[in-house]
């Protein structure tokens, strides 16, 4: 500017348009819902209600935490195979956690009650199934988002912590006009897959536009690495 004057930008308007992009900004705030811990808050939501036919009672919380835990070795299996044996897609793994978890949703909707050998069967395999979205999460999805832009990830992040409020504001709804655990989960699975949107619309985007510096950096390298490659 004249006089010598320079006009400072924000740390959104240097890395690019995208913040102008509502859209995409929103499908970083759904990508959130899944995979994430909402799952297993969702489980634990209806607890209360769970428990009093139950055949473990007031112990189905315990149980339930065991097999939470169980989801972290399919988690791991994944990882190990994915690291040593054959190299899977980041995204075909993340579609296909957020296709089946939403899936499992709608089928305890309608199976949750069902108990065999004196055990909550059905609702304890739901449990590893959040076990596994929840670790799945911390292991690879998360990592995964660190190649965009920090304010991305952490809308990411924002939506996820919005979601599981949600979860828990609907709970509180459940018991004050007495909503059925089953209705509570045909709720709660076509909100799991919505990710999957997300997912298509990041892809049409160049994400170039709103990696993370670092990651800017390696595409950079690797065009370069590619350039003399060639040469």
């Amino acid at each position: 500017m004249a006089g010598g004057m320079t006009t400072s930008k924000s740390g959104l308007e240097e890395n690019g348009a995208w913040y102008r992009d509502w859209k995409l900004i929103t499908a970083f705030l759904v990508l959130g819902i899944n995979p994430s811990w909402a799952l297993p808050c969702a489980l634990f939501v209806e607890v209360p209600i769970i428990q009093q036919t139950a055949p473990e009672g007031l112990m189905l919380a315990a149980w339930m935490n065991i097999a939470i835990n169980l989801g972290l070795v399919i988690t791991l299996t994944y990882v190990l195979v994915d690291t040593f044996v054959m190299p899977i897609p980041t995204e075909a793994a993340i579609c296909f956690v957020i296709i089946v978890s939403s899936g499992f949703c709608a089928v305890l909707a309608f199976t949750y009650t069902y108990t065999a050998f004196g055990m909550s069967v059905v609702y304890l395999l739901m449990s590893i199934m959040g076990g596994m979205v929840g670790t799945f999460q911390v292991l690879v999805f998360l990592p995964y988002l660190t190649k965009y832009d920090p304010y991305l990830f952490a809308t990411v992040r924002l939506g996820d912590v919005i979601f599981v409020g949600i979860l828990s504001g609907l709970g509180m709804l459940q018991q004050a006009v007495n909503i059925s655990p089953d209705v509570f989960f045909i709720l709660l699975a076509p909100t799991q897959v919505l990710p999957l949107i997300s997912m298509w619309y990041i892809s049409t985007k160049n994400p170039e536009d709103f990696m993370s510096p670092a990651a800017s950096v390696e595409a950079a390298k690797g065009r370069a690495r590619g350039r003399g490659g060639g040469g």
